[in-house]
């Protein structure tokens, strides 16, 4: 079964950490990353953050645009825009000016709309 998020797997992020790998710490970066494996730390980004159905990620994110698939265990601050589809498990508090979520997404947290920045 195709999943809505699958329409991401060939966008053209700048980084791709395969569902193979497992990463810790503290990441950065300025354009787009991709994650289908595992990631514990911290993430503080600019650009576009996607999170495949598989990955696992335990930490905080902070970045300009979160598409989320796969499961989070950490608070997420999405700048610009937050994207949560069918698959995603989100346990942790959500900030961000726009949200869009799917039937079937598993979040337990609270929820701060922040005002657009036009």
């Amino acid at each position: 079964m195709a999943h809505n998020i699958d329409r991401y797997r060939d966008y053209p992020t700048v980084t791709k950490l395969s569902n193979t790998s497992e990463w810790s710490g503290t990441m950065r970066f300025k354009t787009s990353l991709r994650i289908d494996g595992n990631y514990e730390g911290k993430i503080d980004a600019e650009g576009l953050l996607v999170i495949g159905p598989d990955a696992k990620i335990k930490g905080d994110i902070i970045c300009d645009e979160v598409i989320v698939g796969g499961e989070i265990h950490g608070n997420v601050h999405a700048r610009k825009r937050l994207e949560l589809f069918n698959t995603a498990k989100l346990y942790g508090d959500i900030k961000t000016p726009k949200l869009k979520m799917d039937d079937g997404v598993i979040f337990q947290g609270k929820c701060e709309m922040l005002p657009t920045n036009k």
